[in-house]
């Protein structure tokens, strides 16, 4: 019973008194105070940023930054400890890793962009180069360039990059490949990415703007150089070749005053011109040639450029196997200017830089192809109708150009050089017919098939325009400009 009164008494001693209760709500009360009222200042003396943060950016710049929006929450001070909003630390939190991306270039001023945080890179394809050989060239890591060969190749083949392509790159600090682009060409271009440590690939292809326009160069010294006189570029001169290779020998024929007028596409991208598209008319009026005219017209399977009866323009035999050249020396009898005697040349000699392409005249079949004794590196062609042509002092024969392989006309079937018996860079160019050699310069052959009747009248209809075009050419342009008439730029060869 005493045992019972004892635990009893105990129990009475433990209850809390009524002043302590007091105690108790006033602290509570004080906390809820500065937590839901006052807030309390971010302490001075903060440890500053790691150099080079963005957040050491920002200091730099002399910003501020913006606080953050009230809430109803407030800060916590006093016995409850200390937490204010530390714009410093956010940012080292969001932005102190390697990887930035384009998300994070997009955020407001003070938070550094890709391209400022990374080393800008690029490089250009030369001759010989293949896509690793040119990063390397240009100071990317190889294996990191490696990894970004094998995510391009899903687009490219990486041993066939053309000279002139460009790359440009963004290097971070670690050396690692952040961003890449490879512009195949103005309009076209391939995108890395790094993603969660891999390579995002994407094509971009921008959408330029088709012009036709009419152009008129009247012809000075050179064709070529009157063409760059006229602001116009290299590769439409090429195209014109290729159109009038049947009927004009663009160095031998050219003279002085001749006109060459153009109805092209023209693309453009922000107002500069990225490439031309096709030639739909042109007009040749030459002193040797006599005007000549040529009009792109296609159909199902009637494709290319006829003359405006619905001639086609296109030939058993080219005009020449080259683009530009020179005859150094002509079919017939001469001295031989090795061995000093006279003899029969049976062939001409046309002279051209060495490595200039050298194309089949006509389609046939390749006889020989090899080397052969005072001839160097000779290729032999047979063609319909019983004529062989044979091209001599390859400085290179084609790839896949051996016996037996069908060749297609203006096919490369080799480059000009001066290997065997010559005393440099030219090619040999020779023809026969049924077994006895001719002159190539004067034979005449005949046209390919001209549009057929049933496509006479859309033919008509679709040059009209173009014919009009090529008639209604302002005459005050009809003299030479002083720039074309005064150009001395040598022809290409």
């Amino acid at each position: 019973m005493r045992d019972i009164k004892a635990f009893r008494y105990n129990r009475s001693q433990r209850r809390l008194k009524p002043g302590w209760i007091l105690v108790f709500s006033a602290l509570v009360g004080l906390n809820a105070y500065l937590f839901l009222v006052r807030g309390i200042p971010v302490p001075e003396g903060r440890k500053k940023p790691r150099p080079g943060s963005p957040a050491d950016a920002v200091a730099a710049t002399g910003a501020k930054h913006e606080p953050p929006p009230p809430t109803n929450l407030g800060e916590m001070a006093g016995v409850a400890g200390q937490r204010g909003f530390d714009p410093d630390r956010m940012l080292r939190r969001f932005t102190g890793g390697t990887r930035l991306d384009a998300e994070l270039a997009s955020q407001p001023a003070g938070q550094r962009t890709l391209e400022q945080w990374c080393e800008r890179v690029e490089g250009t394809i030369e001759p010989g180069d293949n896509l690793m050989a040119a990063m390397k060239k240009a100071g990317l890591p190889g294996e990191e360039a490696w990894r970004a060969i094998s995510a391009l190749g899903r687009f490219i083949n990486p041993r066939r990059c053309r000279p002139g392509e460009r790359f440009e790159a963004l290097l971070s600090p670690q050396g690692r490949i952040e961003r890449l682009f490879y512009h195949k060409s103005p309009l076209i271009a391939y995108g890395l990415e790094r993603r969660d440590g891999k390579f995002d690939a994407r094509k971009i292809e921008q959408k330029a703007q088709v012009r036709v326009e009419d152009i008129q160069v009247v012809v000075g010294s050179t064709l070529y150089g009157s063409m760059e006189s006229a602001g116009e570029r290299p590769s439409l001169v090429m195209d014109l070749v290729d159109i009038f290779a049947w009927d004009i020998d663009f160095f031998l024929d050219p003279r002085p005053g001749d006109r060459v007028r153009l109805v092209v596409e023209k693309a453009y991208l922000n107002g500069k011109l990225v490439r031309y598209g096709r030639i739909l008319a042109a007009e040749y009026d030459g002193k040797i040639t006599g005007k000549l005219r040529a009009f792109w017209y296609g159909n199902g399977d009637v494709r290319g450029y006829f003359d405006e009866n619905g001639g086609s323009l296109r030939k058993a035999f080219l005009k020449s196997p080259l683009r530009f050249t020179r005859v150094s020396s002509g079919f017939g009898r001469r001295v031989h200017p090795i061995l000093g005697f006279s003899h029969r040349h049976n062939g001409i000699d046309l002279a051209a830089p060495t490595g200039t392409p050298v194309w089949a005249p006509a389609d046939g079949v390749v006889e020989f192809a090899g080397r052969k004794g005072a001839s160097g590196n000779l290729v032999i062609l047979r063609h319909a109708n019983g004529y062989r042509t044979i091209f001599a002092h390859l400085n290179k024969i084609g790839r896949g150009i051996r016996k037996g392989v069908r060749v297609r006309q203006k096919q490369t079937i080799g480059t000009v050089g001066s290997t065997g018996r010559s005393t440099g860079p030219h090619l040999h160019y020779g023809m026969t017919l049924n077994g006895r050699f001719v002159n190539p310069f004067s034979q005449r052959f005949p046209p390919a098939r001209p549009v057929p009747k049933r496509l006479r009248s859309d033919f008509r209809a679709s040059i009209g325009p173009l014919l009009e075009r090529l008639e209604s050419f302002d005459a005050g342009k009809d003299e030479p400009s002083a720039a074309a008439a005064a150009d001395s730029v040598p022809e290409a060869g």
